[in-house]
């Protein structure tokens, strides 16, 4: 597991992109942007293998949201990727490999409360940048 924390909070305008690798063809990770207080989620973004498809939730009071569920699934077994999530005022902009995959409506309306990020599960993981970008 890997986890960074940043006080200030990383939304808006920030951006986070990971590097890394997937192990096999039932692997399965997880990237999640967690709010301060009481690790509540404001994004989990979950690729899965065994179904093809990316689903996007969040965990706020307590209980999950309801499941975006995407389509598109241009990851591959033991193959290198790049997660870019960008955030602004409305949206995070999830891009894999330069291409723009979805986008996830903020339900954490706080956005300065959003302070770690966590990546979970079946990845090498090559690397992590976080950077303030402004507005795109």
């Amino acid at each position: 597991m890997f986890e960074a924390l940043y006080p200030e909070g990383m939304c808006p305008g920030w951006s986070v992109v990971v590097k890394g690798e997937t192990s096999s063809s039932t692997s399965m990770f997880e990237i999640n942007l967690l709010c301060d207080p009481g690790d509540q989620i404001a994004l989990h973004f979950n690729p899965r293998f065994s179904s093809s498809r990316i689903v996007c939730n969040s965990f706020l009071a307590n209980h999950w949201g309801k499941e975006e569920v995407n389509n598109t699934f241009p990851f591959k077994a033991k193959e290198s990727f790049q997660v870019e999530i960008y955030s602004d005022q409305d949206y995070f902009h999830i891009f894999i490999d330069e291409n723009k995959i979805l986008q996830y409506k903020h339900r954490q309306k706080r956005l300065s409360s959003i302070t770690k990020l966590q990546i979970l599960n079946d990845i090498a993981i090559s690397s992590v940048e976080i950077t303030k970008r402004g507005f795109y």
